[in-house]
Order: C-alpha cells, then sequence, then structure tokens
C-alpha cells in the first residue's frame, strides 16, 4: 500500500495560545502550568540548579549530561489485542515521542534516531508530540531525515503542550506534511490490507488544546479496530471509555532522572499515574492498554539518569 500524508483539516480553527503564556482551557489535570519566562530571582534558581547539576555531571564522568541521552534504547513489545484484524497480525509499531528539538538537541539527535528506525523496518510510524521545546525552526533542518523513515502504511504525529509554546503550530503542521506525517488532530484516517480496515486516531493536546475523543471516532463503525495517539498519557482513563483498542503516549519522559529503588523523581501534569512502558487502564484483558515512550529528548534540564531515551518496536 503506498502511503500519501494530507493536509491537516483542524488547524485552520485552533485555539490561539494567549500571549501571557496561560493555558487555552480548564486544565483537564490538577495542578498549575510550569512559569516558562521565569523573573530573574527564578532565574538565577535556575542557574545555580544548573550549576550544581554541570558539577554532579563532572563528577559522575559526564554520565547523565553526555552519555546516557545520546544512548537511544530500542524497547520490543508484544501485544495481543482480541480486535485486530487477521490482514494486521504481525503489524510492527515504531513509536517514538518528545523529541524537544531546540533544547540540547539537534540533526545530529534526529540523525540516530532516524538510524535506528530504519534499522527496524516498521510497518506504521507513530510520533507522539513535542517534537519542539518551541519554535518550530529547529524543526526545519530534520525535515529529510524525518522524510528518511519509511512505513507502508504510513506516519502519523499528533501536538504536544510543548508545540503550542512557540504558537507556531501551523508551522509545525506544514513541516510534518513536508515531511511525510499525517498529523491528527481530533480525527482518525483508516488504513486497509487484504480488505482489513484499521483506524489511526489522534487527539489534541489535553494541556493547551482541545482534545474531543468523541470526534476522533466520528463517522468510524464501532466495531473498526482503533489505535489511539494522545500526548498525555492518564488521559488515558477517559479515552479509555471511547472505543480505542490501544493508546500510545509519551510527555512524561519516564521521569528523565530516576533514582534507584525509587523511580521517577518528577513527571509532569498528565502522567503522574502512567509513566513509562506499558499498562492498563483497568484489569489487564478487559481494558485498555496504553503505553508510554520515555521520549528522546530533554527539557528542564540538559540530563538524562537511569532512564535512556527510547525508541519502542511495538509488535502486535
Amino acid at each position: 500500500m503506498e502511503f500519501t500524508p494530507r493536509p491537516n483539516r483542524e488547524l485552520d480553527n485552533k485555539p490561539e495560545r494567549p500571549k501571557d503564556g496561560s493555558e487555552t482551557v480548564p486544565a483537564i489535570f490538577p495542578g498549575k502550568p510550569k512559569q516558562h519566562h521565569p523573573s530573574r530571582r527564578s532565574f538565577l534558581k535556575k542557574v545555580m540548579k544548573l550549576g550544581l547539576t554541570a558539577g554532579a555531571g563532572l563528577f559522575t564522568g559526564g554520565y547523565a549530561w553526555l552519555w546516557e541521552p545520546r544512548n537511544l534504547e530500542v524497547e520490543h513489545v508484544n501485544l495481543t489485542l482480541p480486535r485486530l484484524p487477521q490482514s494486521f497480525q504481525g503489524m510492527r509499531v515504531a513509536h517514538f515521542s518528545d523529541m524537544h528539538l531546540g533544547f540540547h538537541m539537534d540533526k545530529s539527535d534526529m540523525e540516530r534516531l532516524a538510524k535506528a528506525v530504519r534499522e527496524q523496518s516498521p510497518d506504521i510510524i507513530c510520533f507522539t508530540g513535542d517534537m519542539v521545546e518551541a519554535k518550530a525552526e529547529p524543526m526545519a533542518e530534520c525535515v529529510p531525515l524525518l522524510r528518511s523513515m519509511q512505513a507502508p502504511l504510513g506516519k502519523y504525529a499528533v501536538l504536544g503542550n510543548h508545540d503550542y509554546r512557540g504558537r507556531e503550530y501551523k508551522k509545525l503542521a506544514k513541516l510534518y506534511h513536508d515531511a511525510g506525517f499525517t498529523l491528527l488532530v481530533n480525527e482518525h484516517v483508516t488504513v486497509e490490507r487484504n480488505g482489513d480496515i484499521i483506524a489511526i486516531a489522534g487527539l489534541d493536546d489535553a494541556l493547551n488544546g482541545v482534545p474531543d475523543p468523541a470526534a476522533a471516532l466520528d463517522g468510524l463503525e464501532t466495531d473498526i479496530f482503533t489505535l489511539l495517539l494522545m500526548h498525555e498519557p492518564d488521559y488515558a482513563d477517559i479515552s479509555s471509555g471511547y472505543a480505542y483498542d490501544l493508546q500510545l503516549s509519551g510527555h512524561s519522559h519516564g521521569g528523565q532522572v530516576r533514582a534507584p529503588f525509587i523511580g521517577a523523581l518528577t513527571t509532569p501534569r498528565g502522567s503522574h499515574k502512567y509513566i513509562q512502558g506499558l499498562y492498563y487502564t483497568g484489569k489487564e484483558g478487559a481494558s485498555m492498554p496504553v503505553y508510554v515512550n520515555r521520549g528522546v529528548g530533554m527539557t528542564q534540564l540538559p540530563i538524562r539518569f537511569l532512564c535512556k531515551p527510547e525508541l519502542t518496536m511495538i509488535h502486535l
């Protein structure tokens, strides 16, 4: 099957993020958004924190700063999903998330990821948001590398909360199209193989957008297997009430910094419950699975510790 990306229709009517940086809709998840335009005092505190981190990085031989963030790990996950049609049995889904281009992540990091994706020869490629840290420009030089990622059943993406930060999601949408990805915003596409059909659905970001799980299913028969892409993993407790068979998410970075025997030291809103790996929204086998990718990039601090960047290969 030859895949042709299509322009996104939803972005023409999307809400603009206010210039003061506040959220566009009432928060789905409790808590306050992080301050992205800090005062002088908070800026100095962050500089001090970075200084301490630098000292720690030197003390550990640069492991958390230089080695682990560049050591991409390919995780293989086998899932049996009862509604998956016979023609799609054995489908290989490449899932990655949270590149954060522009924050200590650049073309060289995308080259590493693109090579890993090509080596896996996936049937479908899914990206679950935060391609950039804020502005769209750092993505532009990576378009040829994103285009080099090939999958016969298509390449799909959704927006994350950082994709809203620079208020340039329309530019991002064009770059996705140029790279051969279909950007899904509260909508779905169908994929056919040997007469069988599945759907790929994508929701808007839950922190700075307006996700609509019902709209994303509009026009689909209820018995069609549907793979959902959604940036924030904790939204699975909402989406599991709809006819979705599997949710793929990112956002958490797996905590980005993890401590032995403790796990993630902190995770952002929308990823307090589902942090990394495979979960079920209820009893296993009788509820929707949600897989949380640890992401490729970093934010807030340019380190990873006991939390390698991840490319997930899901075998259905």
